[in-house]
């Protein structure tokens, strides 16, 4: 059995890679996606009595005031465009930067919003628009500078980016604790003050962390993370210190049992057939050498037409040689390591195409489509889950469950990697899309009680949508021109974002149970578009280079 990948460190060095993930990771979760926590957050400024001034005072309590609600809305949607728009500017800042820079400046941003959210009022310092719209440039910032980290894990890249994503995504619940905080102060406007300043001071320890632990250019693979004696960090290749680099994979195994195949043709073909090495031994040889080509002659019906044969033990000690080396993985070098990948020749055709034509594709164009479209409902719901749930008698508790429950996707990893990895393309777009009708389908049920399956949908299937976004854009068009076109999509999926503010002011005026029906029937002609990509993937397969996603040249070794 051959050994896994194993390397020698230097002396007085460690792996670091683990410790910097579970920084990250923490990160992730307390400062990456705190615009997410929209509903808590929105919540504690209308219990402030912000943007009041236009509410009559002659209503009841509870009766939803649509001025108020209007400008709430008018700052998530501040907020979300900026957060979706991010990854357009802040991608090039990471390239210019590095993830060091980039994720400290994530910090500062983060820190500056919620400062600016802690002051403001909507009767003095009025600063919620440009605290909205830095709070999701800083969630984003943040978020993009850690995903470099899962190249040190080459082998699990997609759980470890399921992972930031779920921290990513499950931020929310922060916004929810913190709120929890200020109704146990007083709820009042010097606890809420109060809660935020010190929340920035927490979101100030990652400036430390990340200019001694995060590295000033992106991590690949094939590097890694070493912490030295003096506990200062280094970056080095594993090719300095690495055992055995390449393992056997599937391919090899193929290339190594045609090479054993070929060592046992070869002795076959030398010795007599049916007889083997003790026949060879037995049978009469001339005085003079034989030689490999034979043909008849009068004395022992052979003639040598060539050079001189091996002896018996020579055959034995070079069959072992080859049979040797092919256990051992003596291959040739342009053999990649990793499984036999069979892949669609027209994604294939698809990654050696220019921008251009990638962009006019009708693989871009449906993702483009696909994305914008499930993602602009999913970030609605988020954006009207507390006035949704309000409309159906809910008195805060439901609004609760849903702020708690996104912490809770990271269980639902497991599946998404296995529908991405097993499933392909078609199945995993088609199930994200189902989870996202079967969530607006329920959201226009009046049953209270139903919501709880609406909410455990509509989180799922957000997750599934982010943690596959990436994955499938990259695997799909390569990363060749993978930042313009993911660019390209977030520019057109932030404008049909800013959609979200005039629809809420219809769901405000006229209800929201006929957006939830119209959003699923919008949903159902996607299911063509995943049906064709599982068409696409399973038609005309080719083996593909598993690391660099191009097609393998069929070579025949002998």
């Amino acid at each position: 059995m051959v050994r896994e990948q194993s390397i020698v460190l230097p002396a007085g060095t460690k792996d670091a890679r683990v410790a910097l993930l579970v920084v990250a990771l923490l990160g992730e979760f307390l400062q990456g996606g705190l615009m997410f926590g929209w509903p808590s957050l929105s919540g504690m400024l209308k219990d402030l009595n912000n943007f009041e001034e236009k509410c009559p005072t002659d209503v009841p309590d509870g009766t939803v005031c649509t001025s108020q609600e209007s400008s709430l809305a008018l700052l998530w949607t501040l907020g979300i465009f900026t957060l979706n728009c991010g990854p357009v500017a802040m991608g090039f800042v990471l390239d210019f930067l590095g993830p060091k820079l980039t994720g400290i400046l994530g910090v500062l941003l983060n820190m500056s919003a919620l400062v600016l959210f802690g002051v403001s009022s909507s009767w003095g310092v009025n600063a919620f628009i440009p605290a909205a719209i830095l709070l999701g440039l800083g969630n984003i910032t943040f978020h993009l500078a850690q995903f470099h980290i899962s190249a040190l894990f080459p082998r699990s890249r997609g759980m470890v980016a399921s992972v930031f994503v779920a921290g990513f995504t499950g931020c929310g619940i922060v916004m929810y604790l913190l709120m929890l905080i200020f109704e146990s102060a007083g709820g009042t406007q010097s606890a809420y003050r109060t809660i935020l300043l010190c929340y920035a001071g927490v979101c100030s320890l990652w400036i430390p962390l990340l200019a001694w632990m995060m590295p000033s250019h992106s991590f690949r693979v094939g590097m890694v993370y070493l912490k030295r004696s003096d506990w200062t960090f280094e970056v080095r290749l594993r090719t300095e210190f690495a055992r055995q680099y390449r393992r056997t994979t599937s391919l090899q195994d193929f290339v190594a049992a045609s090479a054993m195949q070929q060592a046992n043709d070869h002795r076959g073909a030398t010795l007599r057939p049916g007889h083997g090495v003790a026949a060879l031994e037995a049978g009469p040889l001339p005085a003079t050498p034989p030689a490999f080509g034979f043909t008849p002659s009068p004395e022992n019906g052979l003639q040598s037409t060539g050079p001189a044969p091996p002896s018996s033990e020579q055959l034995v000690r070079e069959s072992s040689e080859q049979e040797e080396a092919a256990m051992t993985g003596q291959l040739p070098q342009d053999i990649s390591w990793g499984p036999l990948v069979f892949e669609a020749r027209r994604f294939v055709e698809l990654r050696k195409k220019t921008f251009s034509e990638q962009f006019w594709s009708t693989e871009a164009l449906g993702m483009g489509i696909f994305y914008t479209l499930n993602v602009f409902i999913m970030q609605f719901y988020l954006g009207t889950t507390r006035l949704q749930l309000a409309n159906k008698g809910d008195n805060g508790q439901y609004t609760d469950f849903a702020n708690i429950v996104v912490a809770f996707a990271v269980l639902a990893i497991p599946i998404i990697g296995w529908l991405l990895d097993k499933k392909g393309y078609g199945i995993t777009l088609g199930t994200i899309n189902g989870l996202n009708m079967a969530s607006s389908i329920l959201q226009a049920v009046p049953n209270l009680q139903v919501q709880v399956l609406t909410i455990i949908t509509w989180m799922i299937a957000r997750f599934f949508m982010y943690s596959s976004y990436f994955a499938i854009f990259g695997n799909l068009f390569g990363f060749k021109n993978f930042g313009k076109l993911v660019a390209t999509d977030n520019v057109v999926n932030s404008l049909f974002g800013l959609l979200q503010y005039p629809l809420t002011q219809l769901g405000l005026h006229h209800g929201f149970t006929w957006i939830n029906t119209g959003q699923a029937v919008v949903l159902l002609p996607l299911f063509i578009f995943a049906y064709y990509m599982y068409r696409w993937e399973n038609a005309d397969l080719v083996p593909i280079r598993p690391m660099e996603g191009e097609e393998l040249e069929v070579r025949y070794y002998y």
